[in-house]
């Protein structure tokens, strides 16, 4: 959540005007991305018997992902691309130790 309000945050700084249609690109983002992460998290959902909020943790990192990518051109990428790495390695940040943005990803 830090990340994503700080990455907002920075975007307002550089353009107020993009900000503002944040909500409106969530909104046209959102069912595609949805629809790939549970594409590929069904098999290991069942194989782990993962709750629901594992799916949905997946959902917030892929939607901030495609938005930091959306509006990469205003503020540069960047907690959630860099988790983008792991998810493309196959394995899921599951966490965090320390206070953000100290600290470090926790990864399964």
């Amino acid at each position: 959540m830090e990340a994503a309000n700080e990455y907002r945050e920075r975007l307002a700084e550089k353009s107020f005007e993009l900000f503002e249609k944040w909500n409106d690109v969530v909104l046209a983002v959102k069912p595609a991305a949805q629809e790939l992460v549970r594409e590929k998290v069904r098999s290991v959902v069942l194989e782990q018997n993962l709750p629901k909020s594992f799916v949905d943790t997946v959902d917030w990192d892929i939607l901030h992902l495609c938005m930091e990518s959306e509006y990469a051109d205003v503020y540069p990428p960047g907690f959630f691309a860099s988790q983008a790495y792991w998810y493309m390695k196959g394995h899921f940040p599951c966490g965090w130790q320390g206070q953000f943005p100290d600290g470090r990803l926790v990864v399964f």
